[in-house]
């Protein structure tokens, strides 16, 4: 006779149903929080605003966390494009940046990317620069943001080598610098220039401050 077999209460069943199910729910709240935090600001957007947003319950917004949790999230879904788990720096784009066979190469590719991606980035970056005055969790998360592109400007830099004139570590705090959210705020917005005028101008000063 068969004696059947008792379930393992250590196995937990997977539906992958269900599964995709959680990603949709997931990517729509992101999708909405970001839309609120580019809108409303990060203060004044509330948990019921991203709900009502998204089509779902505030109870579902809160199982994808807190409101910061929120931000965070929706901030590297901007950067990256999708919630793979790459690194931006990684990705094909900067990748090609990175691989370049000479400095001038280099930057010409990094501000393709750059008109490309700024746009969609930039109001969810200013969103998270104005949080950070104001919200000791989120003004956490910014520095470690900010010492995170640090690194990755420092890559761009090594990108630029041997045509640099000024040592690596120099190069990368000025891209860093001329990058930050801030400075692209205020020429590209503030004062109107739009993506293709400042990446054209950041370029130029790139090339003329680093480059032999």
């Amino acid at each position: 006779m068969t004696v059947a077999k008792k379930p393992d209460p250590s196995r937990r069943y997977r539906s992958p149903l269900r599964e995709e199910q959680a990603r949709r729910t997931h990517a729509a709240v992101i999708e909405a929080a970001t839309t609120c935090f580019v809108e409303k600001g990060y203060a004044a957007t509330t948990m019921k605003d991203v709900a009502a947003r998204a089509g779902v319950s505030v109870e579902t917004v809160y199982g994808q966390g807190g409101k910061a949790s929120l931000l965070l999230a929706a901030v590297d879904r901007t950067l990256a494009g999708d919630d793979a788990p790459v690194p931006v720096i990684e990705r094909a784009p900067l990748r090609e940046v990175l691989e370049s066979p000479d400095a001038r190469t280099a930057l010409r590719r990094f501000r393709d990317v750059v008109v490309e991606g700024m746009p969609q980035a930039l109001p969810l970056m200013h969103a998270f620069h104005v949080a950070a005055g104001g919200d000791a969790e989120i003004a956490a998360a910014y520095q470690t943001y900010e010492q995170r592109r640090l690194i990755d400007m420092t890559k761009i830099a090594e990108s630029l080598e041997p045509g640099l004139r000024v040592p690596t570590a120099e190069a990368a705090d000025v891209i860093w610098a001329l990058f930050s959210t801030p400075a692209i705020q205020s020429l590209m917005v503030d004062r109107g220039w739009g993506v293709e005028r400042w990446a054209d101008w950041v370029t130029t000063v790139l090339e003329r401050t680093l480059l032999d």
